[in-house]
């Protein structure tokens, strides 16, 4: 989790003036930062795991004696990487674009009502219509 923060920090605005298909995996895997969010994602998604597995263990010591297997563990640790993949990841690699030397990040969806679900809060790269009509 800390080299995909320290990822975030180095990785400002890029310039992009080589190839079109290098510029556009730079800017979809380096500049979109989805390997960032999904580690940060499944980072807190990890913790609420923990805190729920510490909880049932706690307060309800006997129930977990007798129902806890080995299996659960292994889901426990599975389910915050791949839930972060499917929320955090694909949505990110998949409406990202580079635009005229611009990496548009979270701004290309498929529909309208598509793009009114904001999975990133403050995404100044997103489209220029990201309050949708609402305001402050």
């Amino acid at each position: 989790m800390l080299v995909c923060s320290w990822m975030m920090l180095i990785t400002g605005r890029m310039v992009y003036d080589g190839s079109q298909i290098a510029d556009s995996i730079v800017c979809v895997l380096v500049d979109a930062r989805p390997l960032s969010q999904l580690c940060m994602s499944a980072g807190k998604l990890g913790l609420v795991v923990i805190t729920v597995e510490r909880y049932f263990k706690i307060v309800h010591a006997i129930a977990h004696r007798k129902y806890y297997r080995d299996w659960m563990t292994k889901v426990g640790v599975a389910m915050p990487w791949i839930s972060g993949f499917c929320v955090m990841f694909l949505p990110t690699v998949a409406t990202t674009k580079l635009v005229n030397g611009i990496c548009r990040r979270n701004a290309l969806w498929p529909n309208q009502a598509m793009s009114s679900v904001s999975l990133s809060c403050g995404d100044s790269s997103s489209s220029s219509s990201s309050h949708h009509g609402r305001s402050r």
